[in-house]
């Protein structure tokens, strides 16, 4: 039987994991989901995403 996606109380262990910093895919690896499913739970609950050097993601036209 599939895993059907993350239970209220994971997402919050996510959440929790990634402002650890974990990556998505290591967060979808310890349960049993993909990166991409951790990624839309996590952005469902307003967490902004990193960059992929680990630095919150800066929105175009956004001065630095």
């Amino acid at each position: 039987m599939r895993h059907r996606g993350l239970t209220p109380e994971q997402v919050n262990d996510a959440i929790h994991l990634y402002n650890l910093g974990w990556s998505l895919a290591r967060i979808g690896i310890q349960m049993d989901v993909t990166a991409d499913t951790v990624r839309k739970r996590l952005l469902e609950h307003g967490v902004t995403m990193r960059d992929t050097h680990g630095r919150p993601r800066i929105e175009a036209g956004t001065p630095r």
